[in-house]
C-alpha cells in the first residue's frame, strides 16, 4: 500500500525517537521552569525566566502546528503553502517517490524523522519546523544555564544536576535542529534541493578523477 501521511504505518525508528526525545525534553524543561517560578522562596531571577519562556512557548506552538501538518498532509495533494514558492524548476519538477508510489512536485527528500516526503506542498512547514526547533532549543539551553547561574547558591547540588542534565539534552537536540536549519538555508541560497545537492556531491569525485586522468595524459 502506498504511503500518504507521516502517521501511516509502519513508523520509523527515527520517527519514534524524535517523538520521545522532543516530548521528554519539552516536558522536563517546563517542569524545571515551573519549579523555579512556583517556589515559595524567591532566590532566583524569576522575572527573567518568565520573560524568556514566552518566545519558547511561541516556538513550541509553531513547531507543533508545523509538525502536525507534516504528519497529516499528503504531499501529493495541493496546499496553501505550495503557492508561497516560486514556479522555478526546483519547485515545479516532479520526481517519483517509491515510499509514496507517486510523483511529487518539487520533491526535496524523504524525511525518516517525519516518515513523509518533503516537497513543494509541505516544504514551508518543514522549514518552519526546523527554524522553530532551533530557536526553541537554543532558548531551552540558555534558560537552563541562566537558572544554574542565578540559583546556584539557593538550591541543592542534586537539583543543579537535574537542571544541567535538562540543559544538556536540549543542547543535543539543538545541534540536530541547527544542522537541519543551516543545511536547508544553505540550499535555499544555492537555489537547489537536497536531491540535486546529493547528485552534485556524487559527481564531484568523478569530475576530479577525470581531471587528474586528463592531466596525466597531457603530461605523457
Amino acid at each position: 500500500m502506498a504511503r500518504t501521511r507521516g502517521f501511516d504505518r509502519p513508523l520509523t525508528t527515527n520517527q519514534l525517537a524524535s517523538w520521545i526525545g522532543n516530548a521528554l525534553a519539552t516536558a522536563w524543561f517546563y517542569g524545571v521552569v515551573a519549579w523555579v517560578l512556583l517556589r515559595d522562596r524567591r532566590h532566583c531571577n524569576e522575572r527573567v525566566v518568565a520573560i524568556l519562556v514566552i518566545p519558547h512557548v511561541v516556538c513550541v506552538l509553531v513547531g507543533l502546528c508545523s509538525w502536525l501538518f507534516m504528519e497529516t498532509h499528503d504531499p501529493t495533494k495541493t496546499s496553501c503553502f505550495g503557492s508561497l514558492l516560486g514556479d522555478t524548476p526546483r519547485w515545479t519538477k516532479k520526481r517519483y517517490c517509491r515510499e509514496h508510489k507517486a510523483s511529487i512536485e518539487g520533491l526535496d527528500h524523504f524525511c525518516t524523522w517525519l516518515n513523509v516526503s518533503v516537497g513543494r506542498q509541505n516544504y514551508v512547514p518543514f522549514y518552519l519546523l526546523s527554524a522553530a526547533g532551533t530557536v526553541q532549543y537554543a532558548l531551552h539551553a540558555a534558560i537552563c544555564i541562566f537558572i544554574i547561574v542565578s540559583c546556584r547558591r539557593a538550591i541543592a547540588l542534586g537539583t543543579l544536576v537535574v537542571v544541567g542534565a535538562c540543559g544538556l539534552l536540549g543542547f543535543g537536540i539543538l545541534l540536530a535542529y541547527a544542522a537541519l536549519f543551516g543545511f536547508h538555508t544553505y540550499l535555499a541560497f544555492l537555489g537547489i534541493g537536497t536531491y540535486d545537492w546529493i547528485i552534485d556531491q556524487r559527481k564531484q569525485p568523478q569530475t576530479e578523477m577525470t581531471g587528474r586522468v586528463d592531466d596525466i595524459s597531457q603530461g605523457t
